[in-house]
């Protein structure tokens, strides 16, 4: 049941950054290109060079039960239950709460890395992320989107959106386990990708690539 619900908090979580405009800063959505899911990984913490004091920091912070702990206060704050989720109404209520849960966690993972470290992540979740990084305003704006593309990317999120519901849906009926969400999230995340990039220019792409910095050595067995 723990493991439930935080998997459910996790896509909770996912799905709000979504409806704020694909996230802000740390905690932009995008399967692995979450900087903040980005920082349990080896390749990682090795290109960033973590000390061993910060290590320990952030694995107390990435605890799973104080994530769930999180996420049920959350909830519990603004009156809505699991069952409410399903609605919209009720992920509409649960908004502003998420949204400070999100900031909350940005400062605290900042204040645990060096600012050149906050900088390199911000690269490695671009790799990640790929075209899926103008979700986010500040890249969308720095790559230079206009009024049209912004227009077509939003409508792109959301069937993003929508079809992210039905996964949370589906987990909370039982329908559904982590493991199949996940691997649905991953084929939904590469159309995505995809579909935004037919809308890019060469140059818009050419900035993108900018924006990720030096080549990250991704290790796929983490």
């Amino acid at each position: 049941m723990k493991k439930l619900i935080l998997g459910i908090a996790v896509l909770a979580i996912a799905v709000m950054s979504q409806a704020q405009g694909g996230g802000r800063g740390m905690m932009m959505q995008g399967g692995g290109g979450n900087p903040l899911m980005l920082l349990n990984r080896e390749d990682v913490k090795k290109d960033l060079a973590l000390t061993d004091d910060q290590s320990e920091k952030l694995a107390a912070f990435n605890d799973q039960g104080a994530m769930r702990d999180r996420f049920m206060k959350a909830m519990q704050d603004s009156g809505v239950s699991m069952e409410d989720m399903r609605t919209e109404e009720g992920r509409k209520k649960m908004q502003p709460l998420m949204e400070k849960m999100q900031a909350d966690m940005k400062k605290e993972v900042e204040a645990i890395l060096t600012p050149a470290q906050v900088k390199r992540l911000g690269e490695i979740n671009v790799q990640f992320n790929g075209n899926r990084s103008v979700l986010q305003k500040d890249i969308a704006k720095a790559v230079g989107l206009t009024e049209d593309q912004n227009k077509s990317v939003a409508e792109l999120q959301k069937k993003q959106q929508d079809a992210m519901r039905g996964l949370f849906q589906k987990v909370q009926s039982g329908e559904m386990t982590m493991e199949d969400v996940q691997a649905t999230r991953k084929k939904n995340d590469e159309i995505l990708d995809t579909e935004i990039g037919k809308l890019l220019t060469e140059a818009q792409k050419a900035k993108l690539k900018e924006m990720g910095g030096k080549k990250f050595e991704r290790k796929d067995e983490n």
